[in-house]
């Protein structure tokens, strides 16, 4: 698809529609094309369109393209990273008319509401978040700027966390906390065991996530370490049991060693996590089918089902590779059936840009077991502090910060970063 843009200020607002359609690489903006966009009037194969605003044109755009392509995206025109959002303006009849979006999404947006309305939170309330910056090996899908490999000191990097948790001036008593990365249960058990420690002397919390996405980071040690420390929660990902598939991207893979870790994890109490890919290089439905067979036995509390997005520095992307639109919509079709038949239910929502088949990531919980965390970052209903390198922080006043996103910057700034982040928190006070 070749498209004229006479103003270069509306190309993300087209893009987005085009991308609902299209892959990245069959559109091209050039001085010509089938489809031309100008100021107020769109022309595409002869005919011509009269919009007044940037709604206008992109609703008029995704109604040519459907018909162009016999398709129409469950989520309408909608391209926003948080459409659950919505229902804070519009009721759902609105939503469906504004939007284009099927009943299948309307009711999916109505179901988290009323999950989510289970849970009570509180604005002025505060939760951390600690970023570990350090993976095994980069997966091909990812662009988190992560440092790779073992030649990185890690227990030095701790010795910079714990400075930073030392000083920075958070209440004492918080929602929720939780360690990601990065992949956090890649550290040495001795330094995991510090960092834990260290938290319980600082702060108390209802709910405690740490995010040990991969199996060839984790032993019964540290999982032993985390439980007696006050992790409530665990993410454990495996992305896909289809060993071929996640070889592929570049990761580790030992379907026996999961399952050692997961049922010792059950064992312990652990509240589990999952997350899977959807669109994946090479996985079609069929094989993505293997996946509900091994979840079907194990039934982890929580299940997060993310569309494949293709991101700026991700191996997929530089090498323009990607998974098939049509298999993803078949998976997307039968994860609803499985969640369906296995008693989940859908407690938080959230797309990203260049997301396959204009699909969305979604939690699901079993006996109400949803995670504050989730809930708290995408719908921003409580203040969050970042600590460590790339973490972000935001509060309710929308005050932001990010710390340094190297290794090299985070520590020549650290003090700054705690005394901006610290302001922030005394700013907030007199704020409320």
């Amino acid at each position: 698809m070749k498209i004229y843009l006479k103003s270069p200020n509306k190309r993300k607002i087209v893009y987005d529609i085009l991308n609902i359609f299209y892959e990245s690489d069959e559109i091209l903006f050039a001085d010509s094309g089938d489809l031309s966009i100008y100021d107020k009037k769109i022309s595409f194969l002869g005919k011509s369109y009269e919009y007044e605003n940037n709604y206008q044109l992109k609703a008029i755009l995704y109604k040519i393209l459907a018909k162009e392509n016999s398709y129409t995206s469950p989520w309408g025109m909608l391209t926003g990273s948080k459409p659950s959002k919505l229902l804070q303006k519009y009721n759902t009849d609105e939503i469906k008319e504004k939007y284009f979006l099927a009943d299948e999404k309307i009711n999916l947006l109505a179901e988290i509401k009323n999950q989510q309305e289970k849970l009570s939170f509180k604005s002025n309330d505060f939760n951390l978040y600690i970023n570990i910056p350090f993976c095994p090996s980069r997966c091909q899908y990812c662009a988190y700027p992560t440092l790779v490999g073992t030649n990185h000191d890690k227990s030095s990097y701790v010795d910079l966390l714990l400075r930073e948790i030392r000083e920075i001036n958070l209440p004492e008593n918080l929602d929720a906390i939780y360690i990601g990365g990065g992949t956090p249960s890649y550290l040495k058990i001795s330094d995991i065991k510090r960092l834990l420690e260290l938290i319980n002397e600082k702060f108390t919390y209802q709910e405690f996530t740490f995010e040990a996405g991969r199996e060839d980071t984790l032993d019964f040690g540290k999982l032993k370490l985390l439980k007696e420390n006050g992790v409530g929660r665990i993410s454990l990902n495996p992305q896909t049991f289809n060993e071929n598939i996640i070889k592929a991207t570049g990761r580790a893979y030992d379907l026996e060693h999961f399952l050692e870790i997961y049922n010792y994890a059950k064992k312990l109490g652990f509240i589990i996590n999952m997350d899977f890919i959807v669109g994946l290089v090479g996985e079609d439905a069929n094989s993505f089918r293997e996946n509900f067979e091994i979840l079907k036995k194990l039934l982890p509390d929580n299940i997060t089902f993310h569309a494949l997005a293709r991101k700026v520095g991700s191996k997929y992307r530089e090498n323009n590779k990607t998974g098939s639109i049509k298999e993803a919509l078949k998976i997307s079709d039968d994860i609803r059936k499985f969640v369906k038949e296995n008693s989940y239910k859908p407690y938080y929502l959230y797309r990203q840009k260049n997301i396959i088949s204009n699909l969305e990531n979604v939690g699901y919980q079993r006996e109400n077991t949803a995670q504050r965390y989730n809930i708290i970052i995408n719908e921003e209903l409580e203040n969050i502090i970042g600590l460590g390198m790339n973490s972000n922080s935001k509060l309710i006043n929308n005050e932001k910060y990010r710390n340094a996103r190297n290794m090299k910057d985070y520590e020549a700034l650290l003090d700054e970063e705690i005394s901006d982040k610290n302001k922030m928190i005394e700013n907030y006070k007199k704020w409320i």
